[in-house]
């Protein structure tokens, strides 16, 4: 296991705009085919990510229609494009996973 992360002050995390929201679509981008744009309602407001998932996940169509976690307030994979889905695996080199609600919760609910 990698070392542990220092410490960061809890105002750090509560400063993090973290919601559950349900996934409404998913687009390969035209430009970098490896990309998905992945659009996700937050209760109204939908919100576009991007993830590397097209060549190390090639079932990533079963995630449409699942609700995900992720971080509305910080900066996206690339110009444009703001927020971070929360996954599990890249850094790991595992097949990405979707950190997600263990049952359906109301989408545009935070994480505290």
């Amino acid at each position: 296991m990698d070392p542990i992360k220092p410490f960061v002050p809890v105002e750090t995390f509560t400063a993090l705009d973290i919601r559950v929201g349900t996934i409404r679509s998913l687009i390969r981008d035209e430009n970098e085919t490896h990309l998905l744009n992945v659009t996700i309602d937050f209760d109204g407001h939908d919100h576009s990510f991007l993830l590397d998932w097209v060549e190390t996940r090639f079932d990533y169509e079963e995630i449409l229609g699942k609700q995900a976690i992720a971080i509305l307030n910080v900066e996206g994979v690339r110009a444009g494009f703001t927020g971070r889905i929360l996954e599990l695996g890249p850094l790991d080199q595992l097949m990405p996973v979707l950190v997600c609600p263990e049952h359906p919760i109301p989408d545009g609910s935070r994480v505290s």
